[in-house]
């Protein structure tokens, strides 16, 4: 969008729509956030402005800085002095800055080399503030001539010239000498009680001894001042005259070399001027921007987003004015939207609603955002020019009453307004007649929708909410009222117009029955029907705000468990990668080895090293251990596809369920279907479906072991085998393993029932063991423990 330059007559009611939008209130408020007079200067006089890429670019300097404060050390920025006019002066010719005044202009080279260099080396992570902190003039040289000339406390030292120095040298050994005469003097004076004190003193530049004034003429001297009272002279004697003469020449001296020094620090101060005076300008826009930045985190501030469509949406907005006077959580925030479908909203509800509140919370955010600070609240906008007719403008003085100052207003805006005006009227045309105001009203809104503005107004009349159900440009608004409390909720309705509740509040101020009765007659049938539509419209509204709320409350649950099935699903498709990869790699090994094999066993046969039947068994040996290999490379492979293992007669097999933990068995025969296998696993045999069966690599125990097993009453097979086990203190992956051991020897000990005690704790091993036994083979049921058998912190199994 072009730069918009307003008319006077634009500017000035504009200027009355900022005043009674409080918006200079709100420019007080944030500039106790800047460190120097010219940044808050320069808070106090924004203004909305049309500039959209400077305000853009603005934005994002402010972001910037709340990065920083939120995730960097502190800035080094403590403020700095309004030296401008001291840079001025000293671009005039033969001017002479005092010491303190260069002191002061040494905070501006100060702040300005700090800022450059924190902001250097982290250009990467702030672009914005690197770039603009880089054209900060800097000159270490200037800095460290004033150094070694000017001390902290404003003055010279000694060593800023060797004149100087050599001047300062002998004033200190002439003031010595002159000390030693005068004390010797004074020393006498007293033995003579002539000396009114004991010490010498100084008058007009020169030492002086205080003598009481009936002896002033027994010590040749000049009296230079009297006490108040009369009865001491401060007299210098003559015989000193030459003495104090050469010490006051020695100090002319002095000060014309100092005022040499400082004339030609000033020359060299005059040298960089225009480029400090520069560094003065970005450094109040710096302040400026910082103190923006502060403001936004101390209220949660928003970056609002400028359009170039014709829009205003504002959500979860508050009124900054309240905020500052009762924090943000105690105030309630309102969301709306214009669009060239919908270009007006018109408020109605009781007085003390929160109408006008509302009226200026949109205008106050948005002219926020227009100037470069950040709304309390999300808020997008193209550039708008906002007018307002809010509160009481009559005047005595003018012969103005309510409704002719407001008309006035009125008619003012209606002549500047635009297309890209936002409009504010509170109490539109309230002052008169209702039925030649609610007619007025009616006219000016139409203008508004001809001139296609944005715009809201507040009112009681009736007739303007039937009014705005009649046009699809205008949409209602209300403020939320509690009927059965009678006090306002501040909830900004959309798309619902409000009742006054006007009878309601009177009765509940204490207005007698009798009158109310009376007025109901005067009101009508139709209007009691409006009153009565316009409740039952509110209260569709919030049962649907309810189930709106519910129902994005359970999508949210959804959106929660849906991208945890996604986490899931991917891990489960990089495990299947792991594995086919090394599946892959695996049978490449075969292949190679395979390879390797037959040459080898070629060679050998050809040599004739070995005999042919020896070479036939290690080919036949090698053979079965590569197959082996290859079978296990297709277990890997068909896993990862979800296929079952291929299982033969011999194989070496264990329960899926159970892999980590379960035992090794081997498959003894295989049914003609393939379906099923009879394996044995430590001397027992069962009928298995094949799904439920993989593959082994480890070898399952042989048949004199299990026999030894048996006879010797090991975990196998015990005919004393437990019923009950304490798993208290266990990690899960342990306690399982001993569970499997014990349901293994309570089917061989043909036990029907099992007591596991987990405790109850946070319930995290109770829920690992139950899962675990929702899949055993041989569980077939299992409960949390009765009250006398332990609670929740047993579980009872039925075998």
């Amino acid at each position: 969008m072009p730069y918009i330059q307003l008319s006077a007559e634009e500017t000035r009611l504009q200027e009355s729509t900022l005043h009674q939008l409080e918006f200079y209130s709100l420019l007080d408020f944030v500039a106790k956030y800047a460190i120097s007079d010219m940044g808050k200067e320069a808070i106090l006089a924004l203004k909305p402005t049309s500039d959209l890429n400077a305000l853009r670019e603005e934005h994002d300097t402010i972001d910037e800085l709340i990065r920083v404060q939120l995730g960097e050390d502190s800035i080094p920025f403590d403020g700095f002095d309004d030296v401008r006019p001291k840079l001025q002066k000293s671009l005039v010719q033969n001017a002479i800055l005092s010491a303190r005044e260069i002191l002061q202009i040494m905070t501006i080279m100060h702040v300005s080399r700090s800022l450059k260099s924190y902001f250097r080396f982290r250009a990467e992570k702030y672009p914005l503030l690197g770039d603009k902190m880089s054209y900060l003039h800097e000159n270490r040289t200037l800095e460290k001539h004033i150094n070694d000339i000017i001390d902290d406390a404003a003055e010279i030292k000694d060593t800023a010239s060797r004149e100087l120095a050599r001047i300062r040298h002998a004033i200190v050994e002439k003031t010595t000498r002159l000390r030693l005469r005068l004390d010797k003097l004074l020393a006498k004076a007293t033995k003579e009680e002539m000396a009114a004190e004991d010490y010498v003193s100084l008058r007009d530049g020169r030492f002086v001894l205080p003598i009481k004034a009936e002896h002033k003429r027994h010590i040749p001297g000049i009296i230079h001042n009297v006490s108040q009272t009369g009865s001491t002279v401060f007299l210098e004697p003559s015989e000193t005259f030459e003495m104090n003469n050469e010490i006051s020449m020695l100090k002319s001296e002095e000060t014309r070399e100092v005022l040499q020094i400082l004339k030609n620090l000033t020359q060299e101060i005059g040298a960089e001027a225009r480029q400090y005076l520069q560094n003065c300008e970005i450094l109040t826009e710096f302040d400026s921007v910082y103190a923006r930045a502060k403001y936004a985190l101390a209220f949660g501030g928003v970056k609002p987003v400028l359009s170039e469509e014709n829009e205003v949406e504002l959500r979860e907005v508050r009124h900054p004015i309240l905020c500052h006077a009762k924090g943000v959580k105690n105030v309630i925030p309102l969301s709306t939207y214009f669009s060239d479908e919908k270009r007006g909203q018109l408020i109605s509800g009781p007085n003390a609603g929160g109408k006008t509140v509302a009226l200026k919370s949109v205008g106050i955010n948005i002219a926020m955002a227009l100037c470069g600070i950040f709304p309390l609240g999300e808020c997008r906008t193209n550039y708008r020019v906002i007018f307002s007719s809010i509160g009481d403008h009559q005047s005595i003085e003018n012969d103005l009453s309510t409704f002719s100052s407001q008309i006035m207003q009125l008619k003012n805006i209606v002549d500047a307004c635009s297309q890209n005006s936002l409009i504010l009227i509170d109490e539109i045309c309230s002052g008169t007649d209702p039925q030649e105001g609610a007619a007025l009203a009616s006219g000016i809104l139409d203008t508004f929708i001809e001139l296609k503005a944005f715009f809201i107004v507040t009112t009681h009349q009736s007739s303007l909410k039937t009014y705005s159900l009649n046009h699809a440009e205008i949409e209602n608004a209300s403020l939320e009222f509690d009927e059965e409390k009678l006090v306002p909720t501040y909830k900004y309705l959309l798309g619902i117009p409000g009742n006054s509740y006007a009878f309601a509040l009177s009765k509940n101020l204490g207005l007698s029955k009798l009158v109310l009765k009376r007025a109901r007659k005067y009101l009508g049938n139709s209007h009691s029907k409006l009153e009565q539509s316009i409740a039952q419209l509110q209260k569709y509204k919030f049962e649907a705000e309810q189930y709106r709320r519910e129902m994005l409350q359970e999508k949210n649950k959804l959106e929660s468990a849906r991208k945890n099935l996604d986490n899931r699903l991917a891990e489960i498709k990089l495990r299947k990668k792991e594995m086919i990869d090394k599946a892959h790699l695996d049978a490449m090994e075969v292949l190679n080895g395979a390879n390797a094999l037959i040459e080898n066993t070629i060679k050998e046969i050809q040599e004739a090293k070995k005999p042919v039947v020896e070479v036939k068994n290690e080919f036949q040996a090698a053979k079965n251990k590569l197959r082996n290999k290859v079978r296990r490379v297709e277990g890997r492979l068909n896993r990862a596809k979800g296929a079952p293992d291929v299982i033969e007669v011999g194989d070496s097999v264990i329960m899926a369920e159970s892999e980590d933990t379960g035992n090794v068995g081997s498959v003894i025969t295989m049914a003609e279907n393939g379906k099923t296998a009879l394996v044995d696993f430590n001397g027992l045999k069962f009928n298995i479906s094949v799904k439920k069966l993989r593959r082994s690599e480890k070898k399952p125990t042989s048949s004199a072991q299990s026999s030894k097993q048996i006879s010797s009453g090991s975990s196998y097979i015990t005919f004393d085998a437990k019923t009950r086990l304490d798993l208290r203190g266990e990690r899960a992956a342990d306690s399982i393993r001993k569970i499997d051991e014990l349901i293994s020897d309570a089917v061989c000990a043909n036990i029907g029932e099992l007591t596991i005690v987990h405790g109850k704790g946070t319930g995290a091993l109770r829920r690992a063991i139950q899962e675990y036994l929702a899949d055993h083979p041989s569980v077939k049921s299992f409960r949390n423990g009765a009250l006398v058998e332990g609670g929740d912190g047993v579980t009872i199994i039925e075998l």
